[in-house]
């Protein structure tokens, strides 16, 4: 790994770890982060599972969703602010009970103005297809960049 996806890996562990309450919540860690790729995973949790003992599908919207911006993040080489414009996730079967989900996300091209995703989800033990994801979006949007203090929260 080079010193840049190095340090797109430790921008990225602190903003998506325990420093953001949703992902802390949720207990979403990164796994890997390179130009354009980002790979996330999100352990099984019964505060966030359906009546049949599964992971909910929004919970997993939510892992795909964070998966994306932040392979997006590691495209632009900064932390500026980005907005979800289009996001499609196709579910192609039923999220087994009691296990965990892995997110893998490529932004496959972009704009100075858009970014373009496409990605899967897995099964964490099993590496099963879960659900595919594509979407755009928003570059420079309105809000504060993502390695500002304001977004750290200092």
């Amino acid at each position: 790994m080079d010193s840049n996806n190095t340090a797109h890996l430790t921008m990225a562990k602190a903003f998506f770890g325990t420093n953001h309450p949703l992902f802390n919540m949720f207990n979403i860690s990164v796994g890997a982060v390179s130009d354009g790729h980002a790979e996330m995973t999100m352990p099984f949790s019964e505060q966030l599972s359906d009546r049949k003992g599964s992971l909910h599908r929004g919970a997993l919207v939510t892992l795909l969703d964070t998966t994306c911006g932040l392979s997006i993040f590691s495209s632009l080489r900064s932390l500026e602010p980005i907005a979800t414009i289009d996001l499609r996730v196709d579910f192609l079967r039923r999220i087994p009970s009691a296990v965990g989900l892995k997110a893998i996300v490529d932004c496959i091209g972009r704009t100075d103005t858009v970014a373009f995703i496409t990605g899967r989800a897995v099964a964490e033990d099993s590496g099963e297809l879960l659900a595919t994801v594509t979407g755009s979006f928003a570059i420079g949007t309105m809000g504060p960049s993502f390695d500002s203090n304001e977004a750290r929260g200092e």
